[in-house]
Parts: C-alpha cells; structure tokens; sequence
C-alpha cells in the first residue's frame, strides 16, 4: 500500500476526513492524469454531535418508582404506628414491592439499549414509545421457540440480538424520516 494510501486512511480514522472525501482522495491518486482540475484542499469536517436527548430516559420509571416506594413506607409506617390489624399492613407492602420493582428496572435500564420511535402526522396526535430492549431475555426466548416454531429454524436471529446487545456502538442508531408530501414524520434511537 502507498504512503499516501495509507495516509489518506489515518486521516479517516482520526475523524478528519469522511469515507466519501478518501474515496475522492484514492480515486484521485489511482487515475492522475485523468484529473483536469486540482484536487481541493480537503480540511476537516465540524464534529457531529450525538443526538443523546434520550439517553437519560431512564431516570422517569426511576423517580416513578422511587415516589411509588416512598408512598408504600409511608403508608407501612401510619398503619404501623396507628396499630392497624397485621391484614392492612398489605396495603403498605404492595406498593414497597412494587416501587422497589419498577426502581430496579430502571436501574437496570440505564445500561440497557432502549428503542424510542416517534411518529407524527398532520392532523393527528403523534405517537412516541420509548422502551428498553431486554436484549438477553429477547435471544433466550428466541433460542427456547425455535424448535415449536418452524421459520426460526436454521435462522440466526438469536445470535443476531446477542451480538446487537454486546456491540460497542460508539453513536447510537439514528434514523428521522420525513414525508414532504404527506407531511408525515418518524423518528427511530435506538442506543
């Protein structure tokens, strides 16, 4: 490989160039005598910024949960206190148990991937769902079907979750559509 080749690919893995500005540089390098105009001084491109708005999504079922576990000690405690009958005292430990489920969840959720989609159109309420993926539950279950469910033999689904969960995405999955002329938009994150 040329130095210049080679120089040309340190600059994309710096982040100084992008893949299409090499491919014009390598182009440029194969075929001189074809090019009638000097090449342009190529600098570098302004760093993209990742669309991170929903990654502290998290913290919503966290202090859901949380105010939900502090309502159940609350009520523990008054009917402790007023010496309720010991079959009230579930009152109190249903929302313990509840909030202390939806705490761990979400506390769970901070590292898991989470899969957010919205979806507007014109004259209509727009959709937004916003979910962690249990990436690990999702291939475990998949690898127990597949021997009740004809199409996912031979498939290569559950691996495909698996390596999905232990990827190491430096950006997370952006796509934003827009429909001009039906005015219509859709939003997918996942990351």
């Amino acid at each position: 490989m040329s130095d210049e080749r080679l120089e040309i690919l340190k600059m994309v893995e710096a982040g100084q160039i992008t893949a299409q500005e090499a491919a014009l540089l390598v182009a440029s390098l194969e075929a001189p005598a074809q090019v009638s105009e000097p090449v342009a001084q190529v600098s570098a491109p302004e760093p993209r910024l990742v669309d991170n708005r929903w990654s502290g999504f998290w913290r919503y079922p966290f202090l859901a949960g949380g105010a939900v576990l502090f309502l159940g000690v609350t009520v523990l405690a008054l009917l402790s206190l007023s010496g309720a009958a010991a079959g009230w005292l579930v009152c109190g430990w249903l929302p313990i148990l509840l909030g202390a489920f939806v705490v761990l969840g979400a506390w769970w959720s901070k590292t898991a991937r989470w899969l957010h989609l919205r979806i507007s159109e014109p004259g209509e309420k727009k959709l937004a769902i916003s979910v962690p993926l249990p990436l690990t539950l999702t291939a475990w279950a998949l690898k127990i079907a597949q021997p009740f469910v004809p199409q996912l033999h031979d498939t290569g689904v559950d691996e495909v979750i698996i390596a999905l969960r232990d990827s190491t995405l430096s950006e997370p999955f952006y796509v934003d559509v827009h429909d001009e002329d039906e005015g219509e938009h859709v939003e997918v994150w996942i990351g």
